[in-house]
């Protein structure tokens, strides 16, 4: 039997964080893919090309909004968990930059597939 959340945790779905980060680790194993250091190799080209517009996988409106709601979360003093309870308090912190960072680097993987159709057509 699951234990009851509390209630100054409810905010944070950790399991959808642990699920995203596993995902990723799964998809770098995937025969084929790209690895973990790939991907992080390619997030500034993906960037770069989705801010540019080149890259249709994601708008530039969309990744610009994801980084700026995130950051904004990671700065505000309005918090799940107040950051004023050492350890605890980063925690909804740290799952939300996880959140973002995995997501980016899951759609590095697909920019690197694109990528390379890319070479390939040309």
């Amino acid at each position: 039997m699951a234990k009851p959340v509390p209630k100054r945790l409810q905010g944070i779905d950790r399991a959808a964080v642990s699920r995203s980060a596993w995902g990723l680790y799964r998809e770098t194993q995937r025969p084929g893919a790209p690895g973990l250091g790939a991907r992080v190799a390619a997030t500034p080209r993906l960037v770069r090309d989705a801010l540019t517009g080149r890259y249709p996988g994601v708008g530039p409106g969309k990744l610009a909004a994801l980084a700026v709601l995130c950051a904004v979360y990671l700065l505000s003093p309005i918090d799940a968990v107040p950051d004023i309870i050492p350890f605890v308090g980063w925690t909804d912190d740290t799952a939300v930059l996880v959140w973002f960072l995995a997501g980016l680097t899951r759609e590095s993987g697909r920019y690197l597939e694109w990528s390379q159709k890319q070479v390939r057509a040309d």
